[in-house]
């Protein structure tokens, strides 16, 4: 029993949105601004669910999974240009290539090497989604597949968060390692990517309510279209039905809305509610699994999960700057294209201006909007290889 009933849709609501402008509120907190937005909504709503204040059980959480996540997924994808990725990223975007290589081939070795149990292959698809694109695809793949194991899903985000903060602090160190920088001819000292010229950014937007409506109709159309495209290869590609209608529509509604971000960017680029929107959808659903959480089987899977996770960063490391070097690749590239790759565009482009890279600002957001452009068809398809 919890203070709020399962069936009482509009308490659960309230709750779960002002839980949510709640965490975009601590965000722009200096203790918010150390933790993620991620583990603080998953954390809330664990407290509240076995506190008994809510239920895990409720029509809201079966809404947000079902028709909120795909809607979310579109809406952060509206950024995924990927002529000008492709144009402005260079250098950068081929090192992040090289660590998407990496992260896959780290991925599979982690599943041969470690006892994952009877979700292996939800693990593989999730872990990998997250390491090469960011907690949108994690969320978007776990959707696709169907993968709801509340507890295990949290214990796989807080390794995610506890590993991927401690390698965001190794690849800041990297630049002042004496052997690798040699090997790659990098001299702290000398910064060539720090140039002046003067970048204009454009002024924030104030709120439309027409752009985001408009945003929403956009998504729900995508999606609509990708449902029934879904089915109909399902029926014609029998082999599909082992990936699943779900599956499928997760790559089709990417693929729509990364092409109609490419071909029609100028009217796209206009619509900024659509990211914001789409994040407070996917801290919705994060919630959710906050509140399914089972703590004692999340403790016991957290050390294993972090270990899966240690092994996919090593070898993606290895790789990216093996490659790198292979291929004449700088080194403050190869690090900014890891970060994008594993962190995502905010912490890559956080971490080129902190180094004074400030030519690779620009590729780092590319790289990691690319990133989440690719990072749901890898997951679903070694989902779809180790199933």
């Amino acid at each position: 029993m919890s203070l709020i009933a399962a069936d009482n849709d509009f308490a659960m609501w309230a709750v779960m949105l002002l839980l949510v402008a709640l965490v975009f509120r601590l965000e722009k907190t200096t203790i918010g601004q150390k933790i993620s937005g991620t583990i603080m909504i998953i954390t809330f709503g664990a407290i509240l669910a076995n506190f008994g204040v809510i239920s895990a059980s409720n029509n809201v959480f079966s809404s947000v999974n079902t028709i909120g996540v795909p809607i979310a997924i579109v809406l952060l994808l509206f950024n995924a240009n990927l002529k000008k990725i492709f144009k402005e990223s260079g250098p950068t975007l081929i090192a992040f290539i090289f660590g998407a290589i990496g992260t896959t081939l780290g991925t599979i070795l982690g599943v041969l090497m470690l006892p994952l149990g009877e979700f292996e292959a939800e693990l593989a698809a999730i872990f990998s989604a997250t390491f090469i694109g960011g907690s949108v695809n994690f969320v978007g793949v776990a959707n696709a597949i169907e993968f709801t194991e509340g507890s295990i899903m949290t214990a796989s985000i807080a390794a995610d968060n506890v590993v991927g903060v401690s390698f965001m602090a190794l690849l800041l160190a990297i630049p002042s390692i004496r052997f690798i920088a040699k090997k790659f001819g990098h001299d702290p000292s000398i910064n060539l990517h720090n140039d002046d010229s003067d970048q204009a950014s454009e002024e924030e937007k104030p709120f439309s309510i027409e752009r985001a409506v408009a945003s929403l109709g956009i998504a729900f159309l995508i999606v609509t279209i990708s449902h029934y495209l879904s089915l109909i290869l399902v029926d014609l590609v029998p082999w599909l039905q082992k990936i699943g209608a779900g599956s499928i529509r997760l790559l089709l509604l990417s693929l729509l809305t990364v092409a109609m971000a490419t071909y029609a960017h100028e009217r796209i680029k206009k619509l900024t509610e659509a990211f914001p929107i789409g994040i407070a959808i996917m801290y919705l659903f994060l919630g959710a699994i906050g509140a399914s959480v089972d703590i004692v089987t999340m403790i016991e899977s957290g050390l294993l999960f972090a270990l899966f996770a240690f092994i996919i960063l090593s070898v993606h490391l290895v790789t990216i700057l093996l490659l790198s070097k292979i291929f004449k690749i700088g080194l403050p590239e190869a690090l900014v294209g890891s970060n994008a790759c594993i962190l995502g565009p905010p912490t890559a482009a956080a971490m080129a201006g902190s180094m004074g890279w400030k030519s690779l600002v620009t590729p780092a957001v590319l790289c990691g909007t690319f990133g989440y452009a690719t990072a749901n068809f890898i997951g679903v398809t070694l989902f779809g290889v180790l199933g």
